[in-house]
């Protein structure tokens, strides 16, 4: 089988980074994996596209239009003759349902988060209208997607809800992580790293990955460790993300704070958790939280939001989960947590038990190539 995915860009986000996860075991079990790309991206991800040998295909205009890229799209499928077209994201599932639908393929589309509800309305940078408009765009094309992949039982729930697809059609399969790239916790690793970065063994730190969106929580996070800090006070912050429509409120919050680091996007996140006292993970909404998934694989305590799909990945591990939006709240459990050590390793035991379980890449292989399965045989049963 060859499954062709139609995606906005190549960056460094949990999307993209979950298709080239489960590449590798997907052409173990047959099935080709090729990636067209609607924008251009900035590199991110050029060695992890290298490691796995796949080089993205963007279309000649670099930029999605309704009015030229489905023609663009169509002329891209027919020379690559995929077996399915798996969308992602908004402008990749409005314009590869259509170029999909016309090749005469299964399409089928991830639902990667909990969009188009209030929240996303509420903080939208380019206006509530402009969310309901592409709201519309999903709804009148959701009919085209043969089946859905949803990464958690919250997103199926909401997105199946949102976009009136019976649940029949939506199959939740959890993003999986490869422990061997992850690497191990150890304390030579711990001690490597914390040298890399200038900060001495025993400093608490504290760590957030995220990109800078209103959605991660960002800013949160930066507010409640301003209130750590006064207990704390050599406590470091590391924050590792690529820029987006929060960067300005949070370099704001972090003026004048010489412990508060902005990284950046960086590629070696799994050292920095290896190095890191605890994960401050205070999302708004999420769909899953592939950060929290590597969390568990390597062991890093963590403080999160008590939202239905965060609660879905570490709900019963036993880390402190606190309402989203309140910095104190999220302060006093960070405390917490870098205080109090009796219960860590049980804690760390039983994430690492649930990852592998639940969140490996194997699983998440295995997953997959029965969606896509159920996904042709659907389609051809239709025709």
């Amino acid at each position: 089988m060859h499954v062709l995915h139609v995606i906005d860009g190549m960056y460094g986000g949990g999307a993209e980074t979950s298709i080239l996860e489960v590449a590798p075991g997907l052409e173990r079990r047959g099935i080709k994996t090729s990636i067209v790309s609607l924008l251009p991206d900035d590199g991110g991800l050029a060695d992890r596209l290298n490691d796995v040998g796949i080089t993205p295909m963007l279309l000649p205009s670099g930029r999605p239009s309704l009015s030229r890229t489905p023609g663009e799209l169509l002329s891209v499928i027919r020379s690559v003759q995929p077996d399915v077209v798996h969308t992602s994201l908004m402008y990749s599932n409005l314009l590869g349902r259509i170029s999909g639908r016309l090749a005469k393929l299964p399409i089928v589309t991830t639902f990667a988060s909990v969009d188009y509800g209030p929240e996303h309305r509420a903080h939208s940078q380019v206006g509530a209208w402009a969310v309901r408009s592409a709201h519309g765009a999903e709804l009148i094309t959701a009919r085209l997607t043969t089946r859905y992949h949803a990464i958690s039982h919250h997103v199926a729930e909401v997105m199946g809800r949102r976009l009136l697809v019976p649940a029949r059609r939506i199959q939740v399969v959890y993003r999986g992580r490869d422990r061997e790239r992850l690497g191990v916790a150890s304390a030579e690793r711990r001690s490597r790293v914390r040298q890399s970065l200038g900060v001495s063994p025993d400093t608490p730190l504290v760590l957030s990955v995220a990109r800078l969106d209103p959605p991660k929580g960002v800013d949160i996070t930066v507010k409640a460790f301003k209130h750590l800090s006064k207990r704390m006070p050599n406590a470091v912050l590391l924050i590792a993300g690529r820029p987006g429509d929060s960067s300005a409120l949070v370099q704001q919050e972090s003026s004048g704070f010489p412990n508060i680091r902005l990284l950046g996007h960086r590629t070696d996140v799994p050292d920095l958790m290896c190095a890191a006292d605890v994960l401050s993970f205070p999302s708004r909404w999420e769909g899953l939280g592939g950060t929290l998934v590597e969390a568990l694989a390597l062991r890093l305590p963590l403080v999160a939001s008590n939202i239905p799909a965060v609660t879905e990945v570490v709900g019963d591990v036993g880390w402190p989960l606190v309402p989203p939006g309140d910095p104190e709240g999220l302060a006093e459990a960070l405390m917490s947590v870098l205080s109090d050590t009796a219960a860590i390793d049980l804690r760390r035991d039983v994430g690492l038990e649930k990852f592998e379980k639940l969140f490996s890449v194997e699983a998440a292989c295995d997953g997959m190539a029965d969606f896509y399965d159920k996904a042709v045989a659907g389609f051809r049963g239709s025709q």
